[in-house]
């Protein structure tokens, strides 16, 4: 499988590989479903033991396929659950280490909507990486970036904005608690590498 700096797999390399373990999990699932729905005409003869072991098989085979479909997507996936993929890729760009000082933009969303977006806007936000003052989930992709670099973010709740979410405000709607939330982030500038910033809209 060909790979690039970020360790971002081709998806199209893996085309044929995964639409055969699809269909391989789809024909258990199929059979572990049609097991359960008997189970429930005929559950005088099936234990608990076996009903339990039959619906934790059917939930692994489900956890397999959300695997497969970020597999497919492009998508990389942390050990806190975010997800990022490189939209744009610019490996000879230097890394930011917490405590550096960037330039980012940035367009977040929920279910569809825009809530805030500096993509456009006349300067790019300066911002010290793990400052804290941001979501934790891009402070977690910046130092995994490269100056130059655009990647679209799947933001669980748990590093978003938390249980108690983010309320109204004027043209922006409210987020509710633990909502998953989409971001396309930017690094436009590193000031002392490269010169002055890279701004790219």
């Amino acid at each position: 499988l060909s790979q690039d700096t970020n360790g971002v797999t081709d998806s199209s390399s893996m085309t044929a590989k995964l639409q055969q373990q699809r269909l391989t999990i789809l024909a258990v699932c199929a059979a572990v479903a049609a097991a359960l729905s008997c189970s429930s005409t005929q559950s005088h003869s099936l234990s608990r033991g076996t009903f339990c072991r039959r619906s934790a098989e059917a939930i692994a085979l489900w956890t397999t396929l959300g695997d497969v479909a970020r597999a497919e997507s492009g998508y990389q996936t942390t050990a806190s659950g975010l997800q990022y993929k490189v939209v744009k890729a610019a490996s000879e760009g230097a890394v930011p280490k917490v405590g550096d000082l960037i330039c980012i933009r940035f367009k977040g969303s929920y279910d569809g909507k825009v809530f805030d977006d500096i993509t456009e806007t006349a300067e790019p936000l300066y911002y010290r990486v793990g400052a804290g003052s941001l979501i934790k989930g891009i402070d977690e992709a910046l130092p995994m970036m490269h100056l130059g670099e655009t990647w679209s973010l799947k933001i669980p709740g748990s590093l978003g904005f938390g249980p108690k979410g983010r309320p109204a405000s004027a043209g922006k709607p409210r987020i509710p608690g633990n909502a998953d939330l989409e971001y396309e982030l930017s690094i436009v500038g590193f000031p002392g590498f490269e010169g002055d910033l890279i701004d790219t809209v």
